[in-house]
């Protein structure tokens, strides 16, 4: 759906503007935004011995030039030593870390964008012993700031964020945000669930807002009056206790008369974190009513977060006057051009976020480090790069799962001359499967935008054929990609041959009578997903799985709320277990301490893993030049996984 706003242009052509309210400019104090966009803190931790690096810069570079309005970046460490915490945190106090910054800056302000500094200061206190009020952690004591400091030491580290506001304006960056959100100091401040301070910065309302509304001042006075501060402020922790949006708009309102110019409208605390970061499981714009709350309360700006993944959203907040502003993160991870696109009104070619965190949260990928499950080149716009072929070549794609399909568009794209074949009548592979599960939504928009961006190449695609070598050798390809995918592996149980018996996937390509009592073994991604499914049809499930614990892949949040849909669902999960023969109508498992039971079902669902399917690629070796396997077919994983092994090839071509 397009959103659009007639006019006629000076030659009597109807053109229409897209999205009218999020492309209006905006003003947050004294900076002018060409747009309603803003691109939350994201901590990339791409950072190399503390300085800005290539990849950070291009990184950026392509998110301001995606048309995003602002870029709020990572605070750099504001008391060194005292407050540092590792290599990849930045540095500016030094003149070679400074001049790295002011290269960061230089590179985002090229492109149209303005950036801001996110202003944090750490939780907590490392001491090499152990002091009053701390815990071990390693070889290292630890202590939250906000219990062991006192009153002298809070206006200390008000000097000191003060004195890195007004190292930030110095460097370049166009204003600040000050981070009272997420558990982090300054909202443990906030809380009356974390603070319980006896002094002026504990007790009341009012003074457990003394720091922020202290440090907002020192800000003005340090730096400059006209010098924008936004503050990112949880509005409502959701848990018994905690700060409500009643306490949140008095906070707003204090802040707002203390100078600041902007409030971005969060949620959520290290306990409820499902809310600040939402996963697959929750709606689009869980928080939005928090900024429309708040906007209720003051007369500045007020941004909107919390999975805005749409332009029609995002539109749609501006619109009914929720917010001033939307920010996000991880969609302008899935495709940093969001914004142009959106204005444009391409928005079928509009890459979306799955959110999943499977390779944006934590770690990210060993090797890698945080990037983005649909978009192979976030993170790594320095490496990777999608040019013209300087030598056009024939290339035969065969299979069209997600593998298939991107390499197929990748070297489409770059200008080779593809074929891709598909034995079923239809593109998607394992990615048609993925979309079943609920609350996977997002995975039928990743195959969708895929296919959509396929169909926009001359790659010419053949459905309902698996091609034997000869076929592939008659078109007399300089390359072959093989992307045949996985296939389930089961394991050699008594029993597996019955009728009643089915791998995975399976139940979710055709009608089957599974019965009333389902006991599905494996108790990783797809297996609990598949639960999940089946339990929301009204069967009896039961995971029997061999691990100490469940979904031990999946990232904390999104296993989190799986486990808790699970449990609603009265799902059995049985841990530090194996199946040891299967039976008409039951399941025999041994559990840790070797004692067996028998489990009553109508059905037995493996979900024990995959293995790559026979490539044939070795077959081809010596009648073609060029023969690559992609994806699952190389080595099983998830889709990205996949998308990064088919770009790998696909740019190199």
């Amino acid at each position: 759906m397009k959103t659009g706003q007639g006019y006629l242009s000076c030659d009597g052509r109807e053109n229409t503007m897209h999205f009218p309210h999020i492309f209006q400019e905006g003003r947050i104090g004294s900076v002018a935004l060409r747009n309603r966009l803003i691109m939350s803190l994201y901590p990339t931790k791409y950072a190399t011995d503390s300085e800005v690096n290539e990849r950070m810069i291009e990184f950026y570079r392509e998110r301001a030039r995606g048309g995003v309005a602002m870029i709020v970046l990572d605070c750099p460490c504001l008391d060194y030593p005292n407050a540092y915490k590792g290599p990849n945190e930045l540095r500016f106090d030094t003149p070679e870390s400074a001049n790295a910054v002011k290269n960061l800056l230089a590179t985002i302000h090229a492109e149209g964008a303005k950036a801001f500094m996110q202003l944090n200061y750490p939780k907590e206190r490392v001491f090499d012993r152990e002091v009053s009020g701390s815990k071990q952690k390693g070889n290292t004591w630890v202590a939250p700031l906000v219990r062991i400091m006192t009153a002298a030491e809070a206006y200390e580290v008000i000097g000191v964020m003060a004195n890195g506001a007004k190292m930030a304006r110095e460097l370049g960056y166009d204003g600040i945000e000050v981070q009272a959100s997420y558990g982090d100091f300054i909202s443990q401040l906030l809380s009356p669930l974390s603070n319980k301070r006896m002094d002026e910065f504990g007790g009341s309302l009012e003074n457990r807002a003394r720091f922020l509304i202290e440090l907002i001042k020192a800000v003005k006075d340090k730096v400059a009056k006209d010098y924008p501060v936004m503050v990112k402020l949880v509005c409502d922790e959701f848990v018994e206790g905690g700060l409500t949006l009643n306490d949140t708009t008095v906070i707003a309102r204090l802040a707002e008369q203390a100078g600041a110019d902007a409030i971005l409208a969060s949620g959520g605390n290290k306990a409820t974190k499902h809310m600040t970061i939402p996963s697959h499981y929750l709606a689009p714009g869980v928080l939005i009513h928090l900024a429309r709350g708040i906007r209720e309360a003051v007369t500045i700006p007020v941004i909107a977060v919390g999975k805005i993944n749409t332009p029609d959203l995002a539109e749609k907040v501006i619109r009914d006057g929720d917010a001033d502003f939307v920010a996000m993160a991880r969609p302008l991870l899935a495709d940093p051009h969001f914004p142009i696109k959106a204005q444009a009104g391409m928005t079928e070619e509009i890459r979306k976020c799955l959110y999943d965190l499977e390779d944006c949260a934590d770690g990210g990928i060993k090797g890698i480090g945080r990037t983005c499950t649909v978009n192979p080149f976030s993170g790594q716009e320095y490496r990777l790069k999608l040019t013209s072929a300087q030598r056009k070549k024939r290339v035969v794609v065969v299979g069209g799962g997600p593998a298939g399909m991107q390499a197929a568009l990748l070297a489409s794209q770059r200008g080779h001359e593809v074929i891709l074949y598909e034995r079923d009548d239809t593109l998607g592979g394992q990615l048609r499967i993925s979309a079943i599960a609920p609350c996977k939504e997002e995975m039928e928009a990743a195959l969708q935008h895929i296919k959509y961006m396929l169909s926009k190449t001359n790659a010419k695609v053949i459905l309902h054929k698996a091609p034997t070598n000869k076929e592939i050798l008659s078109h007399n390809p300089e390359a072959v990609i093989i992307a045949l995918g996985s296939k389930p592996s089961l394991p050699n149980v008594p029993g597996i041959d019955l009728p009643s018996v089915y791998d995975v996937n399976t139940v979710y390509e055709g009608a089957i009578n599974l019965g009333k009592n389902v006991v599905i073994v494996g108790g990783g991604d797809i297996g609990c997903e598949t639960a999940d499914l089946l339990a929301e049809k009204g069967m009896s499930v039961t995971i029997v799985e061999a691990l100490e614990e469940p979904l031990h892949r999946m990232k904390d949040i999104p296993k989190q709320e799986l486990l808790k849909r699970l449990k609603s669902k009265n799902v059995t999960i049985l841990t530090s277990t194996k199946v040891m023969a299967i039976g008409t109508g039951k399941v025999i498992v041994e559990t840790k301490d070797g004692s067996r039971k028998e489990l009553a079902t109508d059905s037995v669902i493996f979900s024990t893993g995959s293995i790559s399917v026979d490539s044939f690629a070795d077959t081809l070796k010596g009648s073609v030049e060029e023969v690559y396997v992609v994806g699952d077919a190389k080595e099983p994983g998830n889709l990205g996984s996949a998308l990064r092994s088919a770009t790998a090839v696909a740019i190199t071509l």
